[in-house]
């Protein structure tokens, strides 16, 4: 069996992270640009450890805002959902090397040199930046239901909840209200749930938001690891 390479520039849990990224999983850019950060998701393509990381940009003409800001030395935040026994929110910075378009569009990137994770099911853990409280039919009034934002869009968002038995599964359309704190006061978001998966201990929900336009974009600016 081959011997496991070493990073000289990760720690071995910070590589093991990157690792469990598997060529065609959806991440998450963050791309500097002149007037604000430009998000967008895409597939991750594979690694050389402690030289690059690459990532597929379509060649697409709805893409060519986005590829004309890959320039060399821009930098970018990729953040990454580790479900399955990972349990993971990972971040981390790179700058632009490269970006082909032939034979294919390819983003080629630096290599980290620091991994930013949150582990969804240690609870001392479990601050994204956006920590939340739920509130919805199912749930008692008495009790104090938290979740993690861990996907966020204009549209909608991805939230992890600890499973218990208190705490019943919301079905496919339930509404919910979403709460959290910005700048010391309550914010409230109200969605639909589009999706649920239990995975261990931890329940996934895909949300649609129904609120305001303009309280999502407070949020989507304060979505952070690694701002």
């Amino acid at each position: 069996m081959a011997e496991k390479i070493k990073s000289n520039l990760l720690s071995e849990d910070n590589l093991e992270s990157l690792r469990s990224l598997v060529p065609g999983d959806t991440v998450d850019l963050q791309i500097a640009m002149p007037a604000a950060p430009k998000r967008v998701k895409t597939d991750y393509v594979g690694m050389l450890i402690d030289e690059g990381l690459l990532f597929h940009i379509p060649t697409s003409a709805k893409w060519i805002t986005i590829r004309d800001a890959l320039t060399v030395g821009n930098e970018i935040v990729v953040r990454s959902v580790l479900e399955g026994d990972t349990g993971q929110v990972i971040a981390f910075k790179v700058k632009v090397l490269k970006l082909l378009s032939k034979p294919s569009g390819i983003l080629i990137t630096s290599f980290p040199k620091r991994i930013e994770s949150i582990g969804l099911r240690a609870v001392k853990r479990a601050q994204l930046g956006i920590s939340v409280t739920l509130e919805t039919e199912v749930y008692p009034d008495d009790e104090n239901v938290t979740g993690v934002i861990i996907d966020l869009s204009e549209k909608g968002c991805k939230i992890a909840l600890q499973a218990k038995p208190n705490w019943p599964v919301m079905l496919d359309e339930a509404e919910v209200k979403l709460n959290y704190s910005l700048d010391g006061k309550e914010v409230a978001l109200t969605a639909k749930v589009k999706n649920h998966k239990l995975d261990s201990d931890v329940v996934y929900y895909g949300l649609a938001f129904t609120c305001e336009e303009k309280l999502i974009k407070t949020l989507l600016s304060r979505h952070t690891l690694l701002t």
